[in-house]
């Protein structure tokens, strides 16, 4: 297996060498930091050999940033659920590399906790953040508002504009003093694997079989678990290949 893996690394690396790749996403603290660093562009340093593929970084807008790679302004991107992958319809990374952590926040003077469940919600008034549609993450049909960020989230709740705000449970931890203020809870709905997005022309399927190449073999030769150590606040995936 191993053997075979390697073959196709060095046949797909022909291809890719010579070109930088530009990855474009979001950023998240600790995850994708301005400066380039964080556990997401330590990832992408793993399994792309930096004397052969050297990063080039952009961030945007996270929607604007995956329709970027869509249209082959960039190679790589980070954070698609299989919704997003869907919806944007770029090429995906066959293992998940972390999990995001769906939550609902919510006033209960408002919001009985029965029906915080998958089948009852959608009933709620919804909100997620621009280009964050858990709703569809989740597998359910719902309408949202918008919201620009967790704090406007929080006035939103407390204004009675919605009732329930869908979010990644880390984006709530520089809000949590002004949730507890709020009188705000949080019930965990599901936790959804996210997976890394690449461009649906040749050049974006090339990377994209490339890096499950790497990936695999970095599974095996134990630098996966290793990584997985030094970046706790990545959810280690269960891979099957």
């Amino acid at each position: 297996m191993k053997l075979i893996c390697s073959a196709l690394l060095l046949y797909l690396s022909s291809f890719l060498a010579a070109h930088p790749v530009t990855i474009e996403t979001s950023l998240w603290p600790g995850f994708t930091n301005a400066d380039g660093t964080g556990a997401y562009f330590a990832l992408a340093r793993l399994v792309l050999p930096q004397e052969q593929y050297p990063l080039v970084i952009k961030s945007n807008e996270l929607g604007r940033a995956w329709l970027a790679v869509k249209r082959g302004q960039a190679d790589l991107t980070f954070g698609l659920t299989q919704a997003d992958i869907r919806s944007f319809g770029l090429e995906a990374s066959a293992l998940a590399y972390d999990t995001d952590t769906i939550v609902a926040v919510y006033r209960p003077d408002r919001v009985q906790r029965a029906d915080l469940t998958l089948p009852r919600i959608p009933s709620q008034q919804l909100g997620w953040e621009k280009s964050y549609n858990y709703a569809a993450a989740l597998g359910i049909e719902a309408q949202g508002f918008e919201v620009q960020n967790p704090a406007h989230a929080i006035q939103l709740l407390l204004a009675g504009r919605i009732s329930v705000y869908l979010a990644e449970s880390s984006d709530l931890i520089a809000v949590a003093k002004q949730l507890q203020a709020a009188g705000l809870q949080q019930q965990w709905l599901a936790d959804v694997p996210v997976y890394a997005g690449f461009s649906p022309n040749a050049q974006g399927k090339q990377l994209k079989a490339y890096w499950d190449q790497r990936v695999i073999l970095l599974w095996q030769n134990g630098q996966m678990q290793d990584f997985y150590q030094r970046h706790p606040a990545l959810q280690r995936p269960d891979p099957v290949f």
